[in-house]
């Protein structure tokens, strides 16, 4: 589970945090064993208006922010090997339906299944493993510590290591 600790200032002007939670039901991708996406935060504009609490948990499951907004999740992605072999387009295409983004999946697959598309800009850490980002010309591998700057590419990210990867990716539209 993933902690979140969400800060605001109270009525005298002094920070406090407002919640110190371990976040519960991230999304799961039934095609995917051991993949999963916890949506941390997400804003509606920019710049951004402090919303309380259950406004966020009530917005439902987005690969992409909402317009003008931003949104950052935690992703764990499983090693290929676990899940690929039982991998079709049915499957691929209701994990995209549950996160509201149908148009971002990407018919040619001989790159990678889960290859796609968004108008985001995507600022991406590696924060445990290791997984390459699949691009048209080329793969790039990545490790703990590397970073990412996606900017509205076809891309997918595939583990070939035999341990789970971790990534923190705050995505923003873009235009």
């Amino acid at each position: 589970m993933v902690r979140r600790i969400v800060t605001i200032d109270n009525d005298q002007d002094r920070s406090f945090a407002l919640a110190d939670d371990h976040l519960q039901n991230p999304l799961l991708d039934p095609a995917r064993p051991g993949f999963f996406r916890q949506k941390i935060w997400l804003t509606d504009s920019s710049p951004a208006v402090i919303h309380d609490l259950a406004w966020i948990d009530d917005v439902p499951e987005l690969l992409e922010p909402l317009a003008g907004g931003s949104i950052f999740h935690i992703y764990q992605f499983p090693p290929d090997r676990v899940w690929l072999e039982n991998i079709d387009a049915k499957k691929i295409a209701s994990f995209y339906k549950s996160v509201n983004a149908e148009h971002a999946m990407q018919t040619e697959q001989n790159l990678h299944p889960y290859l796609q598309k968004t108008q985001t800009l995507d600022l991406c850490v590696i924060l445990k493993g290791e997984i390459s980002l699949i691009l048209d010309k080329e793969t790039v591998v990545l490790h703990e510590g590397d970073t990412v700057v996606q900017r509205a590419t076809r891309h997918a990210w595939s583990n070939h290591s035999s341990t789970p990867c971790v990534i923190a990716i705050s995505s923003h539209c873009a235009k």
